[in-house]
């Protein structure tokens, strides 16, 4: 999310965001924080938010259980004939 949307979402100026993030650094982190979460909130269950959480989770295993884990996947989109 832009500064811009996070701005017009919280109804303020633009202006007054960006005196935060300079002069507030906790309230802007908290507010940013708080905001992404409940935009993640939101996501969740959508097949956009499924594919994101595969991704990272896919990234986080080594080279050769990635590998494997495709090859799973594959398997089953054969078998489902896709």
């Amino acid at each position: 999310m832009t500064q811009e949307e996070i701005a017009k979402k919280l109804n303020i100026n633009l202006r007054t965001l960006g005196n935060w993030k300079k002069n507030r650094s906790e309230v802007y982190d908290f507010i940013v924080k708080k905001i992404h979460e409940e935009e993640e909130e939101k996501e969740i269950g959508t097949k956009g938010y499924i594919q994101k959480e595969m991704i990272k989770a896919i990234d986080m295993l080594p080279e050769a259980k990635a590998k494997k884990f495709y090859y799973l996947m594959m398997a089953e989109l054969t078998e489902m004939g896709h």
